[in-house]
């Protein structure tokens, strides 16, 4: 006599393939690509293909106006007065504010909240949200240019920022992070980071119009190993203790609770590099003899080893690749 079975070894089966198959799927998050082929941002779905179709939303600057030639940065903040912005520059001189908002999904050179000329190459920018101040890094000769708001009271009112006057060298600045440094409810305690050839070091923002100032704090912080110039500076959005840093030969993890750095990936001309809070790390490996871009942007779990997937191709031309997201680790 045949005896019958529970179905219960077979469901429990289905159920462990199924919780393995979701846990090894990728997580669906946004990806703005900063693509300097058609000097455009483009934000694409992390799990769908990168086609012009699939643009969630975009910056085109064009290649006509000079100083808005060859996008090299682009970080998303929320404010107050307009929700989400993006803050862009370009190595032609520029950077600015763009209007992001879901009304409008494309935009060009005509929805610029506000426009700065700090010159020298610019190609990182940042703002400091408690002081609505704009911080850019240029890397020729090297150097940080603060702008403040005209009227301290109104911090996001972007069309009134002033360029002081106050001159900071950075010898070959490339990238600069505001740091809510563990405290977001007291942004005195905030840290600006800034990266330069061979070495990192923190910043104070002190002040407020005219008098609003750039103070170094502490030491130089040199890159491990051979020390080249440095690149990006993004966060851990797994750990806020831990700042990500690239370099000529390679990108770190900073500690900034232990002061000590971990080698993730030994590569040279790593141009941006960043970890999403599910655990996957994603950057741009400069590809080619000459120039400085990738058609593609590399994604692993594993930041040493080689990419467990690429997305781009098709001509494209990524300088960096952000994540779509406003937080600030």
């Amino acid at each position: 006599m045949l005896k019958h079975y529970p179905p219960i070894p077979l469901i429990l089966l289905l159920v462990t393939i199924f919780s393995t198959l979701l846990a090894a799927a990728p997580a669906d998050y946004y990806i703005a690509g900063v693509d300097q082929t058609p000097n455009a941002i483009h934000v694409f779905p992390r799990n769908k293909p990168w086609t012009s179709s699939n643009i969630y939303w975009s910056f085109t600057a064009g290649k006509r106006n000079k100083r808005w030639i060859n996008l090299s940065d682009a970080k998303f903040r929320n404010t107050a007065s307009h929700g989400w912005i993006a803050l862009v520059c370009a190595s032609g001189g520029n950077a600015g504010i763009i209007d992001v908002s879901k009304k409008k999904l494309k935009t060009g050179l005509s929805d610029v909240l506000w426009t700065g000329s700090p010159g020298g190459n610019p190609h990182a920018i940042e703002r400091i949200p408690h002081l609505g101040a704009v911080v850019v890094a240029s890397s020729t000769p090297g150097k940080l240019t603060l702008y403040y708001p005209g009227n301290p009271k109104h911090i996001n009112d972007f069309k009134n920022l002033k360029r002081s006057n106050v001159k900071y060298d950075a010898p070959g600045a490339h990238g600069v992070l505001w740091d809510p440094n563990g405290a977001p409810g007291s942004p005195n305690k905030g840290i600006l980071w800034v990266s330069f050839n061979k070495y990192i070091r923190k910043y104070k923002v002190t002040g407020r119009g005219k008098a609003m100032r750039l103070v170094r704090k502490g030491s130089a912080i040199p890159f491990p190993g051979k020390g080249g110039l440095g690149h990006d500076l993004q966060p851990d959005y797994t750990n806020k203790n831990v700042l990500l840093a690239t370099d000529s030969y390679g990108a770190y993890a900073y500690d900034i609770s232990t002061g000590k750095w971990t080698i993730l990936r030994e590569e040279k001309a790593i141009k941006s590099f960043v970890r999403h809070k599910s655990g996957e790390y994603l950057w741009v490996t400069k590809q080619g003899k000459g120039g400085w871009v990738s058609p593609w942007v590399s994604f692993g779990m594993k930041p040493g080893e080689k990419a467990s997937e690429k997305k781009g191709g098709g001509g494209k031309g990524f300088y960096k690749a952000r994540i779509h997201e406003t937080d600030f680790e």
